[in-house]
């Protein structure tokens, strides 16, 4: 897996240019902003060791795709999140024990300190995601993967591959066993190269030794020890449908292979937390952004007749309908003018139908194409995070025509509250179909954490910046 120890290469320099950088600036506003007396960084100098210390927590908290001698896939980037947060605070933890013990502790700021931990938890991960975009812009560091499976789920699997940056897969081809895809491509350049038994010949071929599998479960039982003989990695993706893997388990019991999982939205402690958090988020941003709050409702009464806020239909817990605060961003006549451009457009009605938005939106007031591309119209809802009616970060609210999108799955939507963000607003918005934007809602509730809610958050700030998807 040379492509993958390339990539934990480039890694380790971000962590190592992360953990040298952030101190430093953490010193300096030290020195210039809060403390009188000049640094003297003789007193600091002597900690370079801890460089080393912080790689070393990283390979034993496992950071680096895992096994750093037989190196996979890299870690879900959740589960990156919460193991950078232990990492990082093991290294610090180990560097005060070692100021105590050794008692070097004249000229040394503890505030610095704490705050260069805290600095490198909030950062690191975007070290990470600097370096991961210039391995993709520049191709290099990229794992040669080929997908078993043509299906419905390896399509899937291989669209999202094609814009993902975090993983560093280069998708070479699909194994599968219909004549009518021989030679074609499935996803845009992503050919079909050979037949699912024609593993050892694609192996060699290709060179790869990373399979990912997208074939029936029935199927894959069948293929799965013929795959082992020629890839040191198969990642198994049965189907379609989300697997809780992020709380599950491997369990060996007596001979048998097993998995427990553990439902995270029956726990009351984790949701008593996340509640209380996103209460204090949600009170935090009513008293910083006032001022904004306040400036954007003069604007939108200024600039077109109507009220400030839009009041939409949205389900909520239960089935039960609330109303999604929202700054006004169309002409009052909105509806009116709906029907008119559906009956005189069939290509606007046929972007209704399917995705319930408009590219280029007539309907839309200038302020109202700014508030959306920025997201500012979504402000208000807040108020209904404090209401209880809405989550800060949760699936995308709904309306009745779209629970039919859902199928069965609705029953799992309806049992949490909708967010003002989530999993599919920080994943491509609008450009995304009904099938990806399903999966990522469920995949959100199957997985829930408190560190995918930070993920998203992050996610959420870095979309909201670059203006990416929002219409």
């Amino acid at each position: 897996m040379r492509s993958a120890r390339i990539r934990i290469l480039v890694l380790m320099v971000a962590d190592v240019l992360c953990f040298t950088l952030l101190p430093i600036v953490a010193f300096w506003f030290m020195d210039v902003f809060v403390c009188d007396i000049a640094i003297s960084w003789r007193s600091y100098r002597w900690m370079w060791p801890f460089i080393l210390v912080f790689l070393g927590c990283n390979v034993f908290i496992r950071l680096y795709h895992g096994d750093v001698a037989y190196p996979g896939a890299a870690l879900g980037a959740v589960e990156e999140l919460r193991r950078i947060f232990f990492s990082s605070a093991l290294t610090y933890l180990l560097l005060f024990a070692y100021l105590a013990l050794s008692h070097r502790t004249q000229g040394i700021s503890r505030t610095a300190l704490i705050s260069s931990w805290l600095l490198t938890f909030l950062f690191l991960p975007i070290f990470r995601w600097w370096a991961r975009c210039l391995m993709k812009r520049f191709r290099f560091g990229q794992i040669n993967v080929l997908i078993a499976g043509a299906g419905v789920t390896g399509k899937m699997v291989a669209q999202e591959l094609l814009r993902d940056k975090y993983f560093g897969f280069n998708i070479v081809g699909f194994l599968d066993d219909s004549p009518a895809l021989r030679g074609k491509c499935p996803v845009e350049n992503v050919p079909v190269v050979g037949s699912l038994r024609s593993a050892r010949m694609a192996a060699r071929k290709y060179n790869t030794d990373y399979m990912i599998s997208c074939i029936p479960i029935t199927l894959v039982t069948e293929m799965l020890e013929n795959y082992s003989k020629y890839y040191k990695h198969v990642m198994i993706i049965p189907d379609n449908r989300v697997f809780p893997i992020s709380w599950a388990y491997p369990i060996y019991l007596s001979g048998f292979s097993g998995m427990e999982i553990r439902n995270q939205l029956l726990l009351p402690m984790p949701r008593m937390m996340k509640g209380l958090l996103e209460l204090v988020v949600s009170v935090g941003a009513f008293v910083t952004l006032l001022p904004l709050f306040l400036i954007l409702a003069l604007l939108v009464k200024l600039t077109s007749r109507g009220p400030i806020f839009y009041r939409a239909r949205r389900l909520g817990v239960n089935h039960r309908m609330i109303r999604v605060l929202k700054f006004r961003t169309m002409y009052v006549d909105a509806d009116q003018r709906l029907e008119t451009l559906l009956a005189e457009d069939p290509e606007m009605e046929r972007q209704w139908r399917e995705k319930f938005k408009l590219e280029n939106d007539p309907r839309v007031t200038p302020l109202g194409r700014f508030l959306r591309k920025t997201s500012l119209d979504e402000l208000p809802q807040f108020w209904n995070v404090l209401t209880g009616e809405m989550a800060v970060i949760g699936p995308r609210p709904i309306v009745e025509a779209e629970v039919k999108y859902y199928g069965d799955r609705y029953a799992l939507l309806s049992r949490v509250k909708p967010g003002i963000t989530g999993l599919w607003q920080v994943s491509g918005r609008s450009e995304l179909d009904y099938p990806q934007r399903v999966n990522l809602d469920i995949s959100y509730i199957m997985n829930w954490s408190i560190w995918m809610d930070y993920y998203i958050f992050l996610k959420t700030v870095k979309e909201v910046l670059l203006c990416r998807g929002a219409r």
